[in-house]
């Protein structure tokens, strides 16, 4: 096997020292520009490649950037991990990946190890996104000791970096569209409030309710737990029932579309059916489903430069992003019933 060229091969070759051949190569002062162009020829012939550890060993610097996912059985941190490899490989960094598990101690554990692994920011889906009772003080002891991380999601109150998607906005917007349909009654399902993302949609739609002079109604609202299902049927069955229903994702309304057939429900004709998240499916389900798309590229390219910002001015005053969503309105959603 040929052996690697070295910059010691370039000077005797040049017949200079290994600190004109550095400077030569990385544009510094101190060369004239007939040296350095016979440098930087000598090293395109040779085929030279710097050494990177030992850059990085000079420059306090490993190029290393920390992605930490709440749980990789969810593929939508899969395709942010592969946005963000995507977009600061060509800035000369690489992305270590670690799974929490939807675990907040494994979450800490691989905060530490990117650390210790001399990552120099880190991008973190927090599990608090997932479960709002979980500590966030190893999330505050990074922002008191200035490492620079961006949180994708929303922890509010602690001033961290957060880039998230508005959901509160694109549910109001999903809920004005339903009131003018000449919906008035008009029921959630899979309300969660420990889950930041859905108690954001929930408040999008009481708030839009709420500016059209109309209250969510309790008994329209079917939390997200086992025997949810049998909820939502004693809902339809019950005098009274919302016109238009909003379920909390794509997948809790595919569960329940065989449902709400069974009770001789027409979707729209009957009851008027949003959702969120548009999965492939929803679009070839009868009716298609009116939902919303979120816009994954802009958060991560977001995420990525206020990440890079924060690594070069980690003193900066937090930021909270809010990257808009696009309403898809399909067939489930028509006029309220007469």
């Amino acid at each position: 096997m040929k052996k690697p060229v070295k910059i010691d091969d370039i000077a005797a070759l040049a017949n200079t020292s290994t600190a004109t051949v550095s400077r030569a190569l990385n544009n510094k002062p101190g060369v004239t520009e007939a040296t350095r162009q016979r440098i930087i020829k000598l090293a395109q012939e040779l085929n030279y490649r710097p050494n990177r550890i030992a850059q990085n060993l000079a420059l306090q610097k490993s190029h290393l950037i920390g992605f930490v996912a709440a749980d990789l059985l969810n593929v939508v941190y899969i395709d942010f991990f592969r946005r963000v490899q995507k977009l600061v490989e060509p800035l000369g960094y690489q992305v270590l990946i670690s799974d929490s598990e939807q675990d907040v101690a494994k979450e800490r554990h691989n905060i530490e190890v990117l650390r210790q692994h001399r990552a120099e920011g880190l991008i973190i889906f927090p599990i608090h996104d997932w479960h709002s009772e979980t500590p966030v003080d190893h999330l505050m002891e990074l922002r008191l000791r200035k490492f620079p991380f961006v949180v994708l999601g929303s922890i509010k109150g602690y001033g961290l970096d957060c880039v998230t998607s508005d959901e509160i906005g694109v549910a109001r917007e999903m809920t004005a569209h339903l009131l003018s349909l000449g919906h008035r009654r008009v029921g959630f399902i899979g309300h969660d409030p420990e889950n930041r993302c859905v108690n954001e949609r929930f408040e999008g739609v009481r708030l839009a309710l709420r500016e059209a002079g109309l209250d969510l109604d309790p008994a329209h609202v079917v939390a997200h737990r086992e025997g949810w299902q049998e909820g939502l049927r004693t809902l339809l069955q019950t005098a009274g029932r919302p016109t238009a229903l909003v379920f909390m994702n794509d997948v809790l309304a595919l569960m329940a579309h065989r449902l709400i057939g069974d009770l001789g429900i027409e979707v729209p004709r009957d009851l008027s059916i949003a959702t969120f998240d548009n999965g492939i499916w929803t679009q070839h389900l009868r009716p298609t489903l009116t939902t919303t798309v979120e816009n994954p590229q802009g958060i991560a390219r977001v995420a990525t430069d206020l990440l890079l910002e924060r690594m070069e001015t980690p003193d900066g005053a937090p930021q909270t992003r809010l990257i808009p969503q696009q309403l898809i309105i399909r067939e489930s959603t028509g006029p309220v019933p007469q």
